[in-house]
């Protein structure tokens, strides 16, 4: 009895042994895959100051200018100038600053501005400012993408002054950069 005890435990700790082993994947069944590479070669991209610079003509203070308030004129990115009131004389011509970018035909690039110029250059006072406008600039954000028809685009950067009244006479000129990179 001993023994049937025995053979009868052997067997089922063999059942219980092959249930409880893992099952093994089949030898000689290997998965595979492809997988792509890509690259685009493009032209260096170029950008020309086509037609000057961003300019707000002369502004003559009035005896109607306030020292510590704040005016504001516009040159827009088609170059037409607001904001001159009876404070202040405003002559001359003004106009947007316009660029062409130039790359690789029918590509699209990014146009990038700095979002700001300190006219006075980073004076503490901050007399005159500039809140830099990029044509084609939907959101704000100093930014916009722009087509290489024919391998060129042309775009224009304008732009609003912010005058404080108390600001010395003088010429005020400051640059600012204008960057661009393929999408």
């Amino acid at each position: 009895m001993f023994n049937q005890f025995k053979k009868t435990a052997l067997v089922a700790a063999a059942g219980l042994a092959f249930v409880a082993t893992p099952a093994f994947a089949a030898d000689g069944n290997p998965a595979t895959e492809t997988g792509t590479a890509k690259v685009r070669i493009l032209q260096p991209l170029s950008i020309d100051n086509s037609g000057g610079l961003l300019d707000f003509g002369v502004l003559v203070k009035g005896t109607g200018v306030a020292a510590g308030s704040y005016y504001n004129f516009n040159v827009a990115t088609d170059g037409t100038f607001g904001g001159c009131d009876a404070a202040w004389a405003c002559s001359a011509t003004k106009s947007a600053a316009d660029f062409t970018v130039t790359g690789a035909a029918d590509e699209t690039v990014q146009v990038t501005i700095d979002p700001s110029v300190d006219l006075d250059g980073n004076a503490a006072q901050d007399y005159l400012v500039v809140a830099l406008d990029l044509e084609g600039d939907t959101d704000s954000d100093s930014d916009a993408d722009v087509t290489l028809t024919g391998g060129s685009a042309d775009f224009s950067v304008g732009g609003t002054l912010t005058v404080r009244g108390d600001v010395p006479t003088g010429t005020y000129t400051q640059t600012f950069d204008v960057s661009a990179e393929y999408l």
